[in-house]
């Protein structure tokens, strides 16, 4: 149906088209009512000739005026003109993702711009059980102010079977402009592998054609083209598309896992919500390089100690550590990341993947993974899916990390790997340890009440290293040659290395308060020591030798506990307490503790 400019429409005047395609004629209308301007959408006659399509329509167009969030396009009305029905909407000012991309691919921020509000737009439907289906380019609107609107959400179940008469004549190939009525519901290069076999889908459909737009945004090249439809769908369920960095480069590795995540075949392996999608982005758009610590307070019986498990950033801009003469490290401010008011323990450590910080919180028994931007601001757990999890290390690539289940007094705790930035845990095997860590190269090392090991990724080909007692903390050298751990004997913790091969265990310096951990280019070895402060050890050829004196890095007031350097080497992560002591008195009559003149209750 095509309407004239003039025609009016139950309190709408038309104004002219505005496009077409497979799901209908779009119009600028003009609202003669509220004196506003909108878009109406004309729908095909096989929707108004089919009574049971028709009802699927209003139902749909119910679910979709029921969404209201700004990253999708608001619908005011629907009805009927002449036996077509039809939609009434927010008249948005801009151009398709589709137009966008015929330019060629996105800039990096643009696109994890565009795919957080995506992915906000999908979760918001998806929490009201609505599902796209059709989710592409064409679909996507890019305003003059730069907010992204999902279109047509829930119109792609309204497609007409092969078999209803209605001139259906194959899906539309991926690079098509418009949407034509197909035998599968969806546009072939960016259908689910469960679409193309006609299974029935949820959610992660949307997510699985989210990432092929995603990857399109990156490299300006579809992730799945072939010369026809059926050559396209038989590549999405049995080839993966080429990697990204083939076509383009400095595109960061943590946005090309999203993209892959994204793109699993098995739903399973996808993210498992738009919500767990939205954060993943918002996490790569947090990359930067401010920095500050969090205080956070607790109330000692005895005295009012603000017993603060601070996240600390030190800005150590200063710091040479790349010279060929090493000069004196300086830390020049320390500012405040979190105020959360969670309570850190400093018996753990903390981790970096250079956009975001990786940390346990909560008391002993409820402990729980979180992380926070290397910038600061709030923070966010990690859905690590186990019961009271201590975090013990973190890939080179940040696409896992370490954890242990049980007390982290215990030296043989069950050590698994939970996938970033999302997913679910895997048991290593059957180790038990009571530390671990990654080499650069993906394997890992393991302390246990038996000695020190090292391991395949997967927990495989196990060898003894040294036969210690009482190790954890360990911590590997940026060249995979040298491990560090934190041995306990006699109640004095002291700092020992050996080297990946299993020679030249020693001592490395006595006294500590923590577990040591590499600067970003090997140079020194950090850790708090007895005073709880942070000392840097210069590392001279590999192994560490004692004759070199630390450096203190800190002098107070706060009291280090854990330490990480930023990737770049010129900042460094802490967890932390400050003190702060109250006079009080203790009263007989009511024996308590209260502040110098203040009357007990």
């Amino acid at each position: 149906m095509q309407l004239a400019p003039g025609t009016k429409l139950d309190g709408y005047e038309i104004l002219g088209p505005l496009g077409a395609g497979g799901m209908g004629e779009v119009y600028r209308a003009r609202d003669l009512s509220l004196k506003r301007e909108v878009a109406i959408k004309i729908l095909p006659g096989y929707v108004s000739r089919n009574p049971d399509r028709l009802r699927r329509f209003e139902q749909e167009a119910q679910a979709a005026a029921a969404l209201n969030h700004p990253n999708i396009l608001a619908v005011h009305q629907f009805g009927s003109f002449d036996g077509a029905p039809y939609l009434i909407s927010e008249l948005l000012l801009g151009a398709t993702l589709r137009e966008a991309l015929d330019h060629g691919p996105l800039a990096v921020r643009k696109t994890i711009d565009y795919g957080v509000q995506i992915a906000h737009g999908l979760a918001a439907a998806h929490d009201k059980g609505i599902v796209h289906r059709d989710l592409k380019p064409e679909n996507l609107f890019v305003t003059k102010e730069g907010r992204v609107k999902i279109l047509d959400f829930g119109l792609a179940k309204l497609r007409p079977q092969p078999d209803s008469g209605d001139g259906a004549d194959g899906i539309a190939p991926t690079q098509t402009k418009q949407t034509e009525p197909g035998v599968v519901m969806g546009t072939a290069g960016y259908m689910s592998p469960e679409q193309v076999r006609g299974k029935t889908v949820d959610h992660r459909t949307d997510i699985f054609a989210f990432g092929a737009i995603l990857y399109e945004m990156l490299t300006g090249k579809p992730a799945f083209h072939r010369s026809t439809s059926a050559e396209t769908m038989t590549a999405i369920l049995n080839e993966d598309p080429p990697g990204i960095s083939q076509s383009v480069h400095n595109i960061p590795p943590g946005l090309q896992r999203v993209v892959h995540r994204c793109l699993e075949k098995n739903p399973e392996q996808r993210f498992q919500s738009a919500a767990d999608l939205a954060f993943a982005l918002e996490a790569l758009s947090d990359s930067g390089s401010a920095s500050m610590p969090v205080m956070d307070q607790s109330r000692s019986r005895w005295v009012w100690a603000a017993a603060a498990a601070a996240m600390v950033a030190l800005a150590a801009a200063g710091i040479a550590w790349w010279r060929i003469q090493p000069a004196v490290p300086v830390v020049e401010s320390v500012t405040q990341l979190t105020d959360d008011g969670e309570p850190k323990p400093g018996h753990i450590g903390i981790y970096t993947d250079g956009s975001r910080i990786y940390f346990n919180e909560g008391s002993v028994g409820s402990r729980r993974i979180a992380e926070v931007s290397v910038n600061g601001g709030p923070t966010a757990l990690v859905d690590a899916k186990l019961d009271s999890p201590e975090i013990l290390g973190l890939a080179a690539d940040g696409s896992e990390m370490l954890a242990a289940t049980d007390s982290y007094e215990s030296f043989a705790r069950p050590l698994w790997s939970i996938p970033l930035p999302a997913g679910d845990p895997r048991r290593i095997r059957a180790i038990e340890a009571a530390g671990a860590a990654y080499f650069p190269d993906g394997r890992i090392v393991f302390t246990s009440g038996k000695g020190v090991f090292v391991a395949d990724r997967d927990g495989a080909n196990q060898r003894q290293l040294a036969s210690v007692t009482l190790a954890y903390m360990p911590s590997v050298s940026p060249d995979g040659e040298t491990i560090s751990m934190v041995m306990g004997e006699n109640g004095r913790p002291s700092l020992v290395e050996v080297a990946a091969n299993g020679t030249g265990f020693r001592t490395a310096y006595p006294a500590v308060n923590g577990g040591g951990v590499w600067s970003s280019d090997g140079r020194y070895l950090l850790y708090p020591d007895s005073s709880s402060d942070i000392l840097a050890l210069p590392v001279q050829t590999g192994l560490l030798r004692h004759s070199r004196q630390p450096t203190r890095l800190t002098t107070g007031p706060l009291l280090y506990t854990a330490v990480c350097p930023s990737r770049d080497g010129k900042r460094l992560f802490a967890l932390a307490t400050r003190q702060r002591g109250e006079l009080v008195r203790y009263d007989s009559k009511s024996r308590q503790f209260c502040r110098v003149g203040e009357t007990a209750p």
